[in-house]
C-alpha cells in the first residue's frame, strides 16, 4: 500500500513540473548579439590594374549588400569607396539548392593601380535593421599601364593615353637614380586629347615616363631617345649639302653626329659621303603626324674614316633602288663598333644590305624591327675573305620578303649568330638557302628560336644552312619555329632541323601575305600564336 501511495505521489510532482516548465532552449534573446548570418565565402577572384573581382557567397534575408574600401591593411581608418548592391540584381555564378551556398561575382573598378586595398562586407536586412558580421580581405592591384602609344624623337617622346579626367601630371625621371627631373601639370587640353609632347630632351638618353593621377602612378615607361648620347644633332632638309654640314659641325669640335631626317619628306642621297673627323654617325628619322617616316633614295653609304664607333640607321625608309650593297667595307684595318638598324624598311638592293672584306673588324651587324625587301644574291649580310673579325650578327623582331639566294653569307667564325622572331616570306625569289656558312669556320653559337619560313619560294627548293649537318658541332636548331607545308626542303641532310610544319600554306596562315599583311589568320590552329615571328603582327 505504501509502495502505491508513493508511486502516485512521484507521478502527481512529475506532472506538476512538467506543466511549470519552460520549453526546452527557450531562453531570452540579447538584442546585441540578433543578427544575419555572415557568407560563407568571400574571397579576390581577378586582380587587375584598376579593378577587382569579388566572389562571396550569399546572405540569407539580406536585401542588400555594403562594400567598403580602404587603403590599409584591414584597418578600415578612412574609407574611400562604398559600393552598396541590391540583392535582388545580383545573378547568381553558382546557383545551388542551399542559399547559403549560392554564389556571386561582382566586378569593382575605378580602383588605383599598384595599390593596397583591404574590403569589406555587410549583409543587411532593410525591413528589420539586421545586419551580418563583416566579412574582410586584403589585396594589392596590378600596376597600371595608361601609356597606348610612344612616338620618340631625338629631342622629344610623345606620349598617348586613354582620354580621362583621372589624371593630373606627368614626370619625367632618371630612370636608374628614379630622380624626377620634369614634373608636367597636365591641362585641360592635354587630358581632352590623351597627348602630351615632352621637349627639350637629350639624344641617346633613357628616361622613365609614367602619368599621376595626384600621387597614383598610372602608367610608365623607360625609353631611349633617338641618336647618340652627347650627339650634335644636324636637322637636314631635302637637297642640303650634307657632307658640308658635318664638315662644319667637325671643324667646331662636334664628332659625335646625328643627322636628322623629317618625316613624310623624300630626300636624295645617292651615294652619301661621309667626311673624315667623326667618331660616331647616326642617320635617324622623325615622324609626321601621319606616323610616316623619311624617304631616303640612298644609292650607299661611304665612310672616310677607317675606323669610328657606331653606324646607326633608325626610323628610316631606304630605297636603293637597285644599286649593289648600301654599306660596303674592304679596306684592310677599318674597324668598326657596330652597324645597327633599327626600325628600319629597306629594299631594292641588288646584291646586300652590309658587305664586309678583307681584313676589317667589326663587333656586331644588328637587324631589329625592320622589313627587308627584295635583296640580291650576297644576302642581307655578307662576310667574305677570311680575315675579317666580327663578334656577333643578331636579326630579330623584323619581316623580310623575296630574298634572293640567302639571309646571309658568312665565311669566318663569328662568336654567335641570332636569328629570332622573324617572318620570312619568299613568293616572287627564290631563295637557296636561308644560311651559308664556311665549314672551315663556322659560327661558335647559332640561336634561330620563334621564326616563321613561308611561302612558295618561287617553286624553288630551300635549304636551311649550306652544308650537310651531320659531322660538324654546330647546333643550327630552329626549335619554337615553324615553316609552310608548301615550302620545299633539297636536302634531308640539311634541313630545318626541329621546326614545326603548320599544317597550311601562307595563304591559310596570314591574312594577307601578298600585300604583306602577316597577322595570323584566325581560327587556323598556327601553335605559334602570339610568340613566332615578328611581333609586330600579333594581334
Amino acid at each position: 500500500m505504501k509502495k502505491i501511495l508513493l508511486n502516485s505521489i512521484m507521478l502527481l510532482a512529475l506532472i506538476l513540473n512538467l506543466f511549470s516548465c519552460k520549453k526546452a532552449n527557450d531562453w531570452e534573446m540579447d538584442p546585441s548579439h540578433q543578427r544575419l548570418f555572415k557568407s560563407l565565402k568571400f574571397t579576390t577572384g581577378v586582380v587587375g590594374a584598376t579593378s577587382v573581382e569579388i566572389n562571396y557567397t550569399k546572405t540569407v534575408a539580406a536585401q542588400k549588400y555594403i562594400f567598403e574600401f580602404s587603403k590599409d591593411s584591414l584597418q578600415f581608418a578612412e574609407i574611400v569607396k562604398t559600393v552598396e548592391i541590391l540583392a535582388d540584381t545580383l545573378t547568381p555564378f553558382a546557383p545551388s539548392t542551399i542559399p547559403a551556398r549560392v554564389e556571386y561575382r561582382t566586378l569593382f573598378d575605378n580602383l588605383d593601380g599598384l595599390t593596397e586595398y583591404s574590403v569589406r562586407m555587410k549583409g543587411v536586412n532593410t525591413e528589420t535593421g539586421e545586419e551580418s558580421n563583416y566579412s574582410q580581405l586584403y589585396f594589392k592591384t596590378a600596376a597600371e599601364q595608361l601609356f597606348s602609344k610612344l612616338n620618340i624623337g631625338v629631342d622629344h617622346i610623345e606620349l598617348y593615353w586613354p582620354v580621362t579626367d583621372r589624371v593630373t601630371h606627368v614626370s619625367v625621371f632618371e630612370p636608374v637614380k628614379n630622380t624626377e627631373l620634369q614634373k608636367i601639370t597636365l591641362s585641360p587640353t592635354n587630358k581632352a586629347d590623351g597627348h602630351l609632347k615632352i621637349e627639350g630632351l637629350r639624344p641617346g638618353t633613357s628616361y622613365r615616363v609614367a602619368i599621376f593621377n595626384e600621387e597614383n602612378e598610372r602608367g610608365a615607361k623607360t625609353v631611349k631617345t633617338l641618336g647618340i648620347a652627347g650627339g650634335e644633332m644636324i636637322t637636314v632638309n631635302p637637297g642640303d649639302d650634307i657632307p658640308t654640314l658635318i664638315s662644319s659641325a667637325v671643324a667646331q669640335g662636334k664628332t659625335n653626329i646625328v643627322l636628322v631626317f623629317t618625316g613624310g619628306k623624300t630626300y636624295d642621297l645617292a651615294n652619301l659621303l661621309i667626311p673624315a673627323g667623326i667618331s660616331n654617325l647616326n642617320l635617324t628619322g622623325t615622324s609626321d603626324a601621319g606616323g610616316n617616316y623619311p624617304k631616303l633614295n640612298l644609292l650607299g653609304l661611304q665612310l672616310t674614316d677607317l675606323v669610328l664607333g657606331e653606324v646607326v640607321f633608325e626610323n628610316l625608309e631606304i630605297y636603293a633602288n637597285g644599286s649593289s650593297f648600301l654599306i660596303s667595307q674592304d679596306k684592310n684595318g677599318a674597324s668598326v663598333a657596330a652597324y645597327t638598324f633599327k626600325n628600319c624598311y629597306i629594299e631594292r638592293l641588288g646584291s646586300g644590305v652590309v658587305r664586309l672584306n678583307n681584313a676589317v673588324t667589326v663587333k656586331g651587324i644588328n637587324f631589329d624591327h625592320c622589313r627587308v625587301d627584295k635583296i640580291g644574291g650576297y644576302g642581307v649580310v655578307n662576310i667574305g675573305g677570311s680575315t675579317a673579325s666580327v663578334d656577333s650578327i643578331s636579326i630579330t623582331n623584323s619581316t623580310f620578303t623575296d630574298l634572293t639566294t640567302q639571309l646571309m653569307d658568312v665565311r669566318v667564325a663569328v662568336g654567335k649568330i641570332v636569328v629570332g622572331n622573324c617572318t620570312f616570306y619568299n613568293q616572287n625569289a627564290a631563295m637557296t638557302q636561308l644560311l651559308r656558312f664556311d665549314t672551315a669556320r663556322l659560327p661558335f653559337s647559332f640561336v634561330g628560336s620563334n621564326n616563321i619560313i613561308a611561302g612558295t619560294n618561287s617553286g624553288g627548293r630551300i635549304n636551311a644552312t649550306s652544308y650537310d649537318h651531320a659531322g660538324f658541332a654546330l647546333n643550327v636548331s630552329f626549335a619554337g619555329s615553324y615553316r609552310t607545308n608548301e615550302l620545299q626542303i633539297e636536302r634531308t641532310s640539311r634541313d630545318f632541323s626541329e621546326i614545326t610544319i603548320f599544317s597550311g600554306t601562307a595563304e591559310d596562315l596570314f591574312v594577307n601575305p601578298m600585300n604583306k599583311d602577316f597577322r595570323i589568320k584566325a581560327g587556323n590552329g598556327f601553335g605559334g600564336r602570339g610568340t613566332a615571328g615578328d611581333p609586330r603582327w600579333f594581334e
